[in-house]
């Protein structure tokens, strides 16, 4: 279970998290599930059926491989994964060429309709679709599924233009600042890990915490024991599949 994983016990191990976004936050959890894990072992590089059916990938990818590497394609689309496609009858807008993308990218996974990348924008970093048939001088639109995520999907839409409208040169950035929600998850990453290597609750509550705070504070049966007991519930159903409700949050 601990392979490819950060030692535990260090916090800082754990601090890359804090900043993920919703579809790589899930990848660190799916990819703890033992079960994902041995299908990984056996399952067949061009069955993709499974892994679409069993976990919601495009394509299985190795567990060993953390979110600051993995590139996971979630089914359905992510709202903030944009589909670009062929502007019909557009002279005028923003071509394609205006993107920083490269279809032969290492991180390029292609579908039946066309290609994933990440497309670099001023600083920010998105995961786009690209169809077929659309190439670099073309205009483009971007398609918007009539979905219960249509909403949220317009919305990182108007973001995205509004990025390409003050776009600089700058480096991918994968993750977004962090926050008291990444946090949360990063302390129960680091419970879980902790836990398959049969860490006491109060072992766990000392590498998230630090030994002083939690010499003045730990009982037995105190609210210091009560939040590790709930990383631990709460990591284990997120591992289970409710690792999908972090995607299209």
């Amino acid at each position: 279970m601990t392979i490819g994983l950060p030692a535990w016990t260090r916090r800082e191990a754990f601090k890359y998290v804090e900043s993920l976004a919703g579809p790589l936050l899930a990848w660190e959890f799916l990819r703890r599930n033992p079960a994902y894990r041995n299908a990984w072992l056996v399952h067949d590089p061009v069955d993709t059926e499974t892994a679409r059916r069993d976990w919601g990938l495009l394509l299985f990818i190795d567990p060993a491989v953390d979110a600051r590497a993995a590139n996971p394609i979630w089914c359905p689309d992510p709202p903030t994964t944009l589909r670009l496609i062929p502007a019909t009858g557009a002279r005028d807008g923003i071509k394609l060429y205006d993107l920083d993308v490269d279809r032969s990218a290492p991180d390029a996974v292609r579908d039946e309709a066309g290609t994933y990348l990440t497309a670099i924008v001023g600083l920010n970093a998105w995961k786009v679709h690209i169809a077929d048939g659309l190439s670099p001088q073309d205009s483009f639109a971007i398609a918007i599924n009539a979905d219960a995520h249509a909403q949220q999907r317009a919305a990182a839409a108007e973001r995205f233009i509004r990025d390409l409208g003050h776009r600089s040169v700058g480096d991918k950035k994968r993750m977004s600042a962090p926050n008291r929600t990444g946090r949360f998850h990063a302390s129960v990453l680091q419970a879980l890990d902790g836990a398959a290597t049969g860490a006491s609750h109060q072992e766990i509550a000392v590498a998230i915490h630090g030994d002083k705070w939690v010499s003045r504070r730990w009982t037995p049966d105190g609210e210091l024991r009560a939040a590790i007991r709930y990383f631990l519930k709460r990591g284990a159903r997120l591992v289970a599949g409710d690792y999908r409700s972090l995607i299209y949050r």
